[in-house]
């Protein structure tokens, strides 16, 4: 029993890990776009809840993240 509640805690840890770091590479990906359009990064257009909302829209395209951005 404790092995099997390792091995689900092991996956749900591994999930996260992986989730985090795609929004890693969407908000860098997001930050590169603004730059290189604007002259300045993300957050000097957009307000953090308003990234946080992008990467939830963007969670339910079928989409690139580059294509998104």
């Amino acid at each position: 029993m404790k092995s099997i509640i390792n091995n689900e805690v092991n996956a749900i840890r591994a999930i996260l890990r992986a989730v985090t770091d795609v929004k890693y590479i969407f908000i860098e990906t997001l930050s590169n776009e603004f730059t290189s359009k604007t002259g300045v990064a993300v957050y000097a257009y957009l307000a953090p809840m308003d990234i946080k909302q992008l990467f939830t829209d963007y969670l339910q395209q079928n989409k690139t993240v580059r294509v998104f951005c």
